[in-house]
């Protein structure tokens, strides 16, 4: 425990040390100018009724530009840790951001829109007794949005711990 505390105190020597590197800069900087825009596009869908564009951004609320700044932010500056491991001879394993980001973006894909009414009907279409089966998943990840969140976060926050930590391990 009090190692995990260490290295998390450390993390901004490891924030230094990747944006010090221009390219890791770079990658780290068009990531999160990507993720910030594609977050921004997508998170207010819960409120447009699945409908993902430019005509989110007027519905979108304080909170989910929170939401998103937070998770390009994690994404952004996970790449650049990335980067710089990679540049310095780390292994690259950032699966757990990868996944926080698609946990990110899966509940307003699949809340609002018709997405999952489709892939459920093609699953019928194969196996009839799955249409029978009338599992409330929409209503389950409306209920639960902020959680699924949550976890997305974390997710993407485990990921950036692991990159930081190999950030200054290469650094020695």
């Amino acid at each position: 425990m009090a190692a995990t505390i260490q290295n998390i105190v450390k993390m901004p020597v490891a924030i230094r040390f990747a944006l010090a590197d221009r390219r890791a800069r770079v990658w780290g900087a068009a990531t999160f100018l990507i993720g910030l825009g594609f977050y921004l596009l997508v998170l207010p869908a819960t409120d447009t009724g699945g409908a993902i564009g430019l005509v989110s951004l007027r519905f979108l609320t304080l909170g989910e530009v929170g939401l998103a700044l937070i998770m390009a932010t994690l994404l952004g500056l996970t790449t650049a840790l990335g980067i710089y491991g990679l540049r310095q001879g780390a292994p690259a394993t950032s699966g757990k951001t990868i996944l926080g980001a698609i946990v990110a973006i899966v509940p307003t894909l699949l809340c609002c829109s018709p997405i999952l009414p489709l892939g459920i009907a093609a699953i019928a279409s194969v196996v009839p007794a799955a249409g029978t089966l009338g599992l409330p998943i929409q209503g389950f990840i409306a209920t639960h949005e902020a959680w699924i969140y949550a976890i997305a976060i974390a997710f993407m926050a485990w990921g950036f711990y692991a990159n930081a930590r190999r950030a200054l391990y290469c650094a020695c």
